[in-house]
């Protein structure tokens, strides 16, 4: 007990997430690798079972239940400590003993850097680590600005992005599976295979994307209710949730032509219609019509403007994402040209 109270006192979560930082970013690239190779499922197991682990262990390094002083909030990080150097252990393990993997030569001897290929990954990692960035920060710098506007709307805006970051993990997951397909079909020279998975997925992830809409405008003020137990919190959370069901559509289209762009290797024009659009229309086109008006419309003073503007501004992410996979796919019509 005066062991851990000790170290509980050295440590705050913040230090302790530190520590969680370097297994988190190497089970990403074993993510990554694994989906790649059509392996998708040991992640899925891995991160159920890293779940089921980080449950209760939160909950017991956060409370001690008489066993050793309660760690609060530094206990969460602990855990999150202890279960993201499980998963590398485990990722480590079917590196090494799977078959899937021996083509990769994970565990060949070091040889010296190659620079041209290390480039080559920079001019495709780089622009698109900017593009995800613009995205997070966009949504980061709208909640700081909401927070201005008082604490209801500090916590309809949460319930909402809540809402917005929860519906975007299916777009995001199917994005990733059926760029995961194109890429292999380009891959094969395989044009009509590709176009056929892009098809099909463009139509799976935009009835999807209808249905969720449709879904969260019909019970907005259920989901709401779910959220909030104040009254004024819980209406505007509503209200704000029949804009979050627009958004989601403009937000599973931009993800996918995202994720397809990148299958063709395209990347830095998407990060500056990100940069542009995102943070130009979305972010600073709803400062402006939420504290000092846009053009004849006078100042809203509410979250609502906030989200409007970044509607307004993931449409446009939108169309010119689709010019541009449009662009690219023409480029297929022409022999001489693989993309």
């Amino acid at each position: 007990n005066h062991s851990v109270r000790r170290i509980a006192g050295m440590l705050d979560r913040r230090s302790v997430l530190a520590i969680a930082l370097p297994p988190a970013l190497f089970f990403r690239l074993f993510s990554s690798l694994s989906q790649s190779l059509g392996k998708p499922r040991w992640v899925t197991w891995i991160q159920i079972a890293a779940l089921s682990l980080k449950i209760p262990l939160s909950v017991f390094l956060t409370f001690g239940f008489d066993v050793f002083p309660p760690m609060g909030l530094t206990g969460c990080a602990v855990a999150t400590v202890i279960v993201n150097y499980s998963m590398v252990l485990v990722a480590l393990g079917l590196l090494k003993r799977q078959d899937v993997y021996e083509r990769c030569r994970i565990w060949a001897p070091l040889e010296a850097p190659d620079w041209p290929q290390i480039r080559h990954l920079c001019r495709l990692g780089i622009p698109n680590g900017l593009s995800v960035t613009v995205e997070v920060t966009s949504f980061t710098l709208m909640a700081l600005f909401i927070a201005r506007l008082g604490t209801t709307a500090a916590a309809s805006h949460q319930i909402a992005s809540n809402m917005a970051a929860l519906l975007y993990m299916i777009p995001l997951s199917f994005s990733i599976a059926v760029s995961a397909r194109i890429s292999f079909w380009r891959g094969a020279e395989q044009w009509d295979q590709m176009r056929s998975a892009l098809k099909i997925g463009f139509q799976l992830i935009l009835g999807l994307a209808c249905v969720m809409g449709l879904t969260l405008w019909l019970l907005n003020q259920l989901v709401a209710d779910l959220y909030a137990k104040d009254a004024a919190v819980a209406t505007m959370a509503a209200d704000l949730l029949l804009l979050i069901g627009l958004y989601h559509l403009f937000d599973a289209l931009q993800t996918y032509c995202f994720f397809v762009l990148r299958s063709f290797k395209v990347t830095i024009a998407p990060a500056l219609v990100y940069s542009l659009v995102l943070w130009g229309v979305g972010l600073m086109g709803g400062f402006q019509l939420a504290f000092n008006g846009l053009g004849p419309i006078e100042a809203q003073q509410s979250a609502q403007a906030f989200w409007v503007m970044s509607i307004a501004g993931l449409s446009l992410v939108s169309m010119a994402l689709l010019g541009l996979l449009h662009l690219h796919l023409k480029r297929l019509t022409e022999p001489s040209n693989k993309l």
